[in-house]
């Protein structure tokens, strides 16, 4: 594959990777498929798992959440990212009586155009750069809707240029809330499976596997609703010494520097976790904020630190719409802004008994 190529295609998914840095960057394929589709999602640091109240836009990130409360709902996303990159979901529910309740969804990426180039530099043309994830969820509660377990069945089609590839894959989820509705637990393991096809004859990748438990309390007679997650707990390490780092690589021989081992464990540690807090203003307005102290200490700059690895945003009610938004700064340069837009299509019609 000419250089020219391999580089675009190299920095869009540089760019458009959840999280590509530390021990997971670059280990696994189809990073796509964990940017979250829900603006609350994404204002509350990347990852909601824990709460199940009656949003369709989490149940792609915890099949579990799926019950009653979103039949007939349906969702959709826009995120325009940065260096001409977006990407979208959709998804619909539906409850069957005795049974559960299932949801179909897409999502799809977007890297944009590419100028191709030959190994000496001439132009030859243009080409394109894309991948979608079809779901289908299932949920159902356990035990007097306290407890509730999910599945998602997800294939990926990625193509980039003229290399295809293909996966399949599941998440398994579970979920808890207490009766008086101020606790919420959630888990879920991501993207168990393996690819179908690979780019290349027997070269195949791994996909980006994910242990997630989130914590999540509201407090009984104040507006305000906590939340920890604990992501990539099927491994401890996700730090690693950034050769460009002065501060942790001598100039001079690139050998890392020293550091207590206190201060490394407890840097290890603070990534596996993403903290937010909701601010409840009733049952039709939110406010929300996120920090995920991965994504700052892999994307800020030593000298500049900005707010990287920063979130937040609101949601508000209109009609029989709920709107939300969330801004997610990444660096001096890259800001994402997440839209999304979720209604109940039973309330536009009536059935007939």
């Amino acid at each position: 594959m000419p250089f020219n190529i391999r580089r675009s295609i190299f920095i869009a998914l540089i760019f458009c990777s959840k999280f590509s840095f530390g021990q997971i960057g670059g280990s696994d394929t189809y990073d796509f498929i964990d940017l979250p589709v829900s603006a609350r999602a994404a204002a509350l640091g990347g990852s909601y798992i824990g709460v199940r109240d009656g949003d369709l836009g989490l149940a792609a990130t915890n099949p579990s959440f799926l019950d009653t409360s979103v039949n007939n709902h349906i969702v959709m996303t826009y995120t325009p990212l940065f260096a001409g990159i977006d990407y979208s979901y959709f998804a619909y529910a539906r409850s069957i009586k005795n049974i559960g309740t299932f949801d179909l969804g897409i999502k799809d990426i977007n890297y944009g155009t590419f100028t191709q180039a030959d190994d000496a530099g001439n132009i030859t043309g243009t080409f394109t750069a894309s991948e979608y994830l079809f779901n289908v969820g299932y949920g159902r509660p356990l035990k007097d809707s306290i407890i509730s377990a999910g599945a998602n069945v997800k294939m990926v089609y990625s193509s980039l240029n003229q290399f295809y590839s293909s996966a399949a894959m599941v998440d398994l989820g579970v979920s808890y809330v207490s009766a008086n509705r101020c606790l919420y637990v959630g888990a879920v393991v991501k993207n168990v499976g393996g690819q179908l096809k690979t780019y290349y004859p027997g070269n195949s990748e791994p996909l980006p596997l994910d242990a997630q438990v989130g914590v999540s309390y509201k407090f009984k007679h104040a507006p305000f609703r906590f939340n920890i997650v604990a992501q990539h707990l099927q491994m401890w390490t996700l730090t690693y010494t950034d050769p460009t780092d002065t501060q942790t690589v001598n100039p001079l021989t690139g050998q890392a520097i020293g550091v207590s081992g206190a201060s490394t464990f407890f840097d290890n540690l603070g990534r596996h976790f993403i903290g937010s807090v909701e601010l409840l203003l009733g049952k039709n307005f939110a406010i929300r904020y996120g920090y995920n102290y991965q994504v700052r200490k892999e994307l800020e700059l030593s000298s500049r630190p900005s707010l990287a690895g920063m979130s937040a945003g609101f949601e508000m009610k209109i009609y029989k719409f709920h709107i939300s938004y969330a801004v997610a700064k990444y660096s001096l340069g890259a800001v994402s802004n997440t839209f999304t837009f979720i209604f109940d299509t039973g309330q536009f019609y009536s059935r007939r008994n």
